[in-house]
């Protein structure tokens, strides 16, 4: 820029925040950034929203507690 001034601006919602806000917005994000998980590409392009991606993710809850058990083979002698 020619006239040496930044376009930069403060952020009008963080004066709206302040001190005791931010923090409390930290504490928040760190007990909640653990349940956050990334998605590979592929498996976002085919769960593009949390409602399916979830609604997946139970189908193969279900799957998992239904799947007949092993069994064991008896040996004959």
């Amino acid at each position: 820029m020619a006239s040496g001034r930044s376009r930069r601006r403060p952020n009008p919602y963080a004066a709206k925040l302040g001190a005791k806000g931010r923090s409390d917005l930290v504490s928040w994000w760190s007990s909640v950034a653990d349940n956050v998980r990334v998605l590979p590409p592929d498996v976002a392009e085919e769960f593009p929203d949390s409602k399916s991606t979830v609604a997946a993710l139970r189908l193969v809850m279900k799957l998992r507690a239904t799947r007949p058990k092993t069994r064991t083979k008896v040996r004959t002698a």
